[in-house]
């Protein structure tokens, strides 16, 4: 279990059930930042079943709350989870760090993306990888000023994805 990071008036700490409602908002929010507002088609019902009903659990999230007005209020979240690498072993994946718009430049967004790492050391990942859009200068500067290294230059490693219709078709063809 992680530890709970506290600094003055921010609090990074491990999501909950009923956080899931502000991350559904922050995910369309963030669907809506690059352009892929009907993207999303998880459910806040989908959310807590996956985050927090299954086990071993399909994600983990941790949340960065702020004190607003006098009240706490869900500011960012980032979503990730264990994968595994037939090279080095345990490994995180990074899904998604966001911040909401009105709550950026106040260092959330380090120190979410510090605390994954942590996570991701104490659990014994040899790396953390995440996705990055190609026009997001921003989110690139921002993992770039972290260290992190650009493989689709660096090992001209392509990301694919099989989904929908030519899913369903391959996994179709497994049963003949």
């Amino acid at each position: 279990m992680a530890a709970k990071y506290e600094d003055g008036e921010v609090k990074v700490r491990r999501s909950t059930r009923d956080d899931m409602k502000a991350v559904a908002e922050m995910i369309q929010e963030l669907a809506d930042l690059e352009e892929m507002s009907d993207g999303p088609k998880l459910s806040v019902q989908d959310l807590q079943r996956d985050g927090f009903d299954l086990q071993p659990p399909a994600f983990l999230c941790l949340v960065a709350e702020v004190n607003k007005d006098g009240a706490p209020l869900v500011a960012g979240y980032a979503l990730y989870f264990p994968v595994y690498s037939t090279w080095n072993g345990q490994a995180m994946m990074l899904e998604d760090l966001y911040v909401r718009a009105s709550e950026r430049r106040r260092g959330l967004g380090h120190r979410l993306f510090n605390a994954v790492a942590r996570e991701a050391h104490l659990m014994g990942s040899s790396r953390l990888d995440f996705h990055v859009l190609e026009w997001n200068k921003n989110a690139r500067d921002f993992y770039d000023l972290k260290g992190a290294i650009n493989i689709t230059q660096t090992e001209k490693w392509c990301f694919y994805r099989l989904s929908g219709d030519a899913l369903q078709k391959v996994a179709l063809a497994a049963k003949s």
